[in-house]
């Protein structure tokens, strides 16, 4: 038994940090390693399909720059359209192991209000302006509505928890005591 070796493609501290949260959640002892890769799309993906594509290259960069690791995850935040135009918040969390083995799990979507639909339609980065959005109003569920825009959290922990329970499940995979046994 060990425990498990992930390069992320990601170095971005929050992603690390829900990824280590549902690791905890599912009582999976790893150790992560950060890994700063490209995307290879665009910086604000506008469809679930790019979205993944994102996902897919971080977490095959990150595998190939750790060569002893178990898998690579990607995690990708993106935005597309809904039957009636109006844009989505969605996240993809792909895991890709050495043998080519790959799952990509989708998040919940979420309709961005308003003032998010007028930013990206008008082609600027959304990140740029999320804080403004918290300080339109100081109103309980705007504040949640903001936080939830600004720190991505549910979409992320949503996408690597299934992915991660969709891997593990695939490959036989069980944990004794956190320790996963191949």
């Amino acid at each position: 038994m060990k425990n498990l070796k992930i390069a992320v493609g990601t170095v971005s501290e929050p992603k690390i940090n829900f990824l280590k949260e549902v690791l905890n959640k599912l009582k999976i002892k790893a150790e992560i390693i950060a890994v700063e890769v490209k995307s290879g799309i665009s910086h604000q993906p506008l469809s679930s399909k790019e979205t993944k594509k994102g996902s897919i290259n971080r977490a095959k960069r990150a595998l190939n720059k750790i060569s002893d690791a178990d898998f690579g995850i990607g995690v990708e935040i993106g935005y597309q359209k809904n039957l009636i135009k109006k844009y989505e918040m969605l996240c993809w969390a792909t895991i890709i192991d050495k043998k080519e083995g790959i799952i990509s799990c989708e998040s919940h979507h979420f309709l961005l209000p308003e003032f998010h639909q007028a930013i990206v339609k008008k082609g600027k980065y959304l990140g740029e302006y999320v804080r403004d959005y918290l300080r339109i109003s100081d109103d309980k569920i705007i504040q949640k509505i903001g936080i939830i825009i600004r720190d991505r959290k549910p979409f992320i922990i949503n996408a690597l928890e299934n992915a991660l329970i969709h891997y593990l499940k695939k490959n036989e995979f069980f944990a004794i005591n956190g320790k996963i046994k191949l």
